[in-house]
């Protein structure tokens, strides 16, 4: 895998092992002689095969760490990016300081895998989500990982765009990764990402970058109570753009949040 430009491959190597025969990194470390059987071999042969040809690691083992949480993923859903866990942070720190009359309910707006939703719920427990997204192929992720983590009950599953079939002032929170790759941006990108991920879920409308940012924040503003939450991951060359759209839609005082590298990671706001 070295050959093909993979930068730790060996790491890679021992982690598609594992995920092969079904047990962590230590134990292979610590029992080297580990037998492997002619169909996890062909398994992983085959594995390898598509590691060396740039498939993202998460996508050949469809597994990947988010939040604390092990959910499954694999072609037609963006995978979960560590810095996306910043916005289910701050949608916990602010969730604490909050009273509700009533079930309070957040909406992952673009919800791929699932991945944003659940790890909030699984540590707000007394919230109930709705995951939106327009691609099924995505949303047959979400609904494996809703199952496994049992919270099937608490999150219902919508194919939509945005936030469209929202009734007005019916949920309390809307959290969305968006697309923030700009078009310029594109071509230096690693190829697990060109040539895997879901383009759609990636790039920005190259006619009007901001458009998924206004569709979300125009919907969030009639779909929330008040005091509700919106808060946006972006792009560091748009944070300031994107906060200047929430403005423009009525929210008074858009925030920025830096991630732990220093750069404008979530635009968020209240109302």
């Amino acid at each position: 895998m070295a050959e093909a430009g993979i930068a730790d491959a060996r790491r890679e190597a021992m982690l598609l092992v594992s995920a092969c025969l079904r047990v962590d990194r230590a134990y292979l470390l610590a029992h080297p002689e580990a037998a492997i059987t002619r169909t996890q071999q062909r398994r992983l042969d085959c594995w390898l095969r598509r590691r060396a040809a740039r498939e993202p690691l998460p996508y050949i083992t469809r597994r990947v760490w988010f939040y604390g949480l092990e959910l499954a993923v694999g072609r037609g859903a963006l995978i979960p990016r560590p810095e996306t866990e910043l916005l289910v942070e701050l949608f916990l720190e602010w969730a604490s300081a909050q009273s509700h009359p009533h079930t309070p309910r957040l909406v992952d707006a673009g919800t791929g895998s699932g991945a944003i939703a659940l790890a909030c719920l699984s540590r707000a427990p007394q919230w109930m989500g709705v995951g939106i997204d327009r691609s099924r192929r995505a949303l047959h992720w979400a609904q494996l990982n809703q199952r496994k983590l049992g919270l099937d009950t608490r999150l219902l599953l919508i194919q939509a765009d945005w936030l469209n079939t929202l009734r007005p002032r019916s949920v309390d929170a809307v959290l969305s990764n968006p697309p923030y790759v700009l078009p310029d941006e594109w071509d230096a990108l690693q190829p697990e990402i060109t040539r895997y991920e879901p383009r759609s879920a990636l790039l920005v409308p190259a006619n009007d970058p901001l458009s998924p940012y206004r569709q979300i924040a125009q919907g969030a503003r009639l779909a929330l109570r008040s005091p509700g939450l919106l808060a946006l991951e972006t792009s560091p060359r748009l944070a300031a753009a994107v906060a200047e759209v929430l403005r423009e839609c009525g929210f008074s005082s858009p925030r920025v949040r830096r991630d732990y590298g220093g750069a404008e990671r979530i635009v968020w706001a209240t109302q």
